[in-house]
């Protein structure tokens, strides 16, 4: 009797798992979370920008100025790199990717992970929503940077403004460890004559060289009188 007693509890017990997992496979996703307004500032496709801390006065890179997928995201000291520079492109419906001048890869929330201290770091661009961002406005001159996926924004860990500090994904609290300035570094077109800056100054610089039969005409007058045997 007791065996199978024993038995039948081992049943139900596995029946009521069961049936645990089927409602947990039935069970709805969570609602996407609210969006803020998108910021007014104007975006360009083919600038560059740095993203530099509002509290540091630093620039987002990755750790090492490394171009591999994984390396986290860290705020250092700017010094007009490549590493510290970053193309907006815009998605359907007012994301953008951030991608990465160096190594041409995304920031990236990892394993779009919706919790508070996420690490953020970069890797191979795939579209998905923890690699779209929304940028709302936080502030005069500031802006916030929204994971599509969780709604939480990016943040330097711990307010810390040293060199190195990593960047983590958080729940938007209005501290300047939050807010950021995009900064354009790179001209986004020619200038009107179709050359670079640096064409048109080389070529400002230059002034052009009369050629030798130039030469002879500006180094004679008139040439020399005749001599006077020769005079009429």
């Amino acid at each position: 009797m007791v065996l199978v007693a024993a038995l039948a509890s081992s049943c139900i017990r596995k029946d009521e798992k069961k049936e645990e997992e089927k409602q947990e496979e039935n069970k709805a996703p969570p609602a996407p979370p609210p969006e803020p307004a998108r910021s007014a500032l104007t975006l360009s496709p083919t600038a560059s920008y740095t993203i530099v801390g509002a509290a540091s006065d630093k620039c987002l890179q990755y750790v090492g100025a490394a171009a591999d997928a994984g390396a986290r995201a860290e705020i250092r000291t700017c010094d007009g790199s490549k590493a510290q520079q970053f193309t907006l492109k815009a998605l359907p419906g007012g994301y953008q990717t951030i991608v990465n001048a160096q190594s041409n890869k995304c920031l990236d929330v990892a394993g779009a992970s919706l919790a508070d201290g996420a690490p953020v770091l970069q890797w191979d661009c795939n579209g998905n929503p923890n690699q779209q961002w929304i940028v709302a406005d936080a502030g005069p001159e500031t802006i916030r940077l929204v994971a599509r996926h969780s709604g939480k924004v990016l943040d330097v860990s711990n307010e810390k403004t040293d060199d190195g500090t990593l960047l983590i994904q958080w729940s938007w609290k209005s501290s300047s460890n939050q807010q950021f300035k995009l900064k354009v570094v790179a001209p986004e077109t020619a200038d009107a004559s179709g050359k670079g800056g640096e064409d048109n100054k080389a070529a400002k610089g230059k002034k052009a060289k009369p050629d030798k039969g130039e030469k002879a005409a500006k180094g004679k007058k008139g040439g020399k009188p005749a001599p006077a045997s020769a005079r009429p």
